[in-house]
């Protein structure tokens, strides 16, 4: 569940609110806010503990010295608080993954049992969009591999999809690499590569590829093998202009010159 709150002096926007039921998949650099649920009247002492992976106190907080917190924990130190009936956790980070235990302790006339909440919580940070890369082509080669990445993103899993022209979806590819036969792409089809986790999902740009034309550049491709041999063409194309235009020049200056010559020898 999302809740917004208003945190001390500061709007904190967008927050987690963590539950005793289920596993709390919480997004790295938001707010977590673990509920207190104490009953009646009498006072109270809240204490805030890691239970696994490893366990020890974070903080406690006495219900009459509401403003300030007790034994805090140097790595929660800014971090933690309490407001409004919650626990807050701020700027959750992938190592705050694990369980964590609120204990209520009471004191009044009427003797109570300590309340306890535990809760299970994991951290993630989104991925990225997708990058892909195109490896091979289907004029050198009897197939083309699609690679797949992502430079953020914890615990990203990575499928392909391939659709038709028209956008209908016919196949779905688990992992990193799709290899396509040059031989069987008989249509033209678009593929893209789709990376998720708990918390968050993205789609890499189209890339298109057919038995004629290999793959389009919406991917990266290595041109070198195409370039090199562009060059070549238009160097031996530049040579034939070049003999061509000053072939007739040389000619005639050789006739000029054995003209000359013959008239010399003659007089």
């Amino acid at each position: 569940m999302q809740v917004f709150v208003f945190c001390l002096f500061i709007v904190c926007g967008e927050a987690l609110n963590v539950r005793t039921d289920t596993i709390n998949n919480a997004i790295a650099g938001e707010q977590a806010l673990f509920p207190i649920q104490h009953q009646g009247t009498d006072q109270y002492d809240v204490t805030f503990r890691s239970k696994s992976p490893v366990a020890f106190k974070i903080f406690t907080w006495k219900s009459n010295n509401p403003e300030e917190l007790h034994i805090v924990h140097p790595l929660y130190k800014h971090r933690v608080g309490i407001d409004g009936g919650f626990v807050m956790l701020n700027d959750v980070q992938v190592d705050d993954n694990g369980e964590y235990e609120i204990n209520i302790d009471y004191y009044g006339t009427e003797l109570k049992n300590r309340d306890e909440s535990t809760f299970r919580m994991q951290v993630f940070e989104p991925v990225s969009q997708p990058e892909t890369a195109i490896l091979g082509n289907c004029t050198s080669s009897t197939n083309i591999t699609l690679k797949c990445s992502v430079f953020s993103g914890t615990n990203a899993m990575i499928h392909w999809e391939m659709l038709s022209l028209s956008g209908v979806l016919n196949e779905a590819y688990d992992g990193t690499l799709l290899v396509i036969d040059c031989v069987t792409e008989e249509e033209q089809h678009v593929y893209r590569c789709l990376a998720e986790n708990p918390v968050s999902n993205a789609t890499s740009n189209p890339v298109t590829v057919s038995l004629y034309n290999g793959a389009n550049p919406n991917g990266k491709i290595n041109h070198l093998m195409v370039l090199v041999p562009l060059v070549m063409v238009g160097v031996a194309v530049l040579m034939t202009i070049i003999v061509y235009l000053l072939w007739p020049t040389s000619s005639r200056s050789s006739r000029v010159a054995t003209t000359i010559i013959a008239d010399q020898k003659k007089t």
